[in-house]
């Protein structure tokens, strides 16, 4: 493996945002995407940052190619920061039913799909029905 994984910074935000935009126009779904990267700089590397990040620095010519280890690299590095810094007991990922390279991608390194076997699914909550629910909260 010819990469590094690191933490991201600040200085990353830039390139995250732009990655994200990637995802969303792949998953079809680029109107879905409401952050900028000042908002990823504000919510990411604050005292209590609402997320954490890892990036793979990759050389140039290794990018492009399919199969060089960066996807395993950075499952594989997420798995060990949740098992060793976060004492997690799951890692749960989102993936969407048409995406079959990425369900293969993760089954083969044992993910089981719960949809499947446990008939969990995810629910959202967002936008108006988010705030109508924050709404019926109890007053302190």
């Amino acid at each position: 493996m010819n990469f590094k994984i690191r933490a991201a910074t600040k200085e990353d935000c830039k390139d995250i945002s732009r990655m994200i935009m990637e995802l969303a126009a792949y998953v079809k779904a680029p109107d879905q995407v409401k952050i900028s990267h000042e908002e990823l700089q504000g919510d990411g590397f604050c005292q209590n940052p609402f997320f954490e990040c890892l990036v793979a620095e990759v050389p140039e010519e290794q990018k492009s190619k399919e199969g060089n280890g960066i996807g395993t690299g950075l499952l594989s590095k997420v798995a060990e920061v949740a098992k060793k810094k976060k004492q997690c007991v799951h890692l749960h990922l989102s993936v969407l039913d048409w995406n079959t390279p990425s369900r293969d991608f993760y089954a083969a390194k044992g993910a089981q799909d719960l949809t499947v076997t446990e008939g969990i699914h995810v629910l959202r909550f967002d936008g108006q029905n988010l705030d109508n629910l924050a709404n019926e909260a109890p007053k302190d």
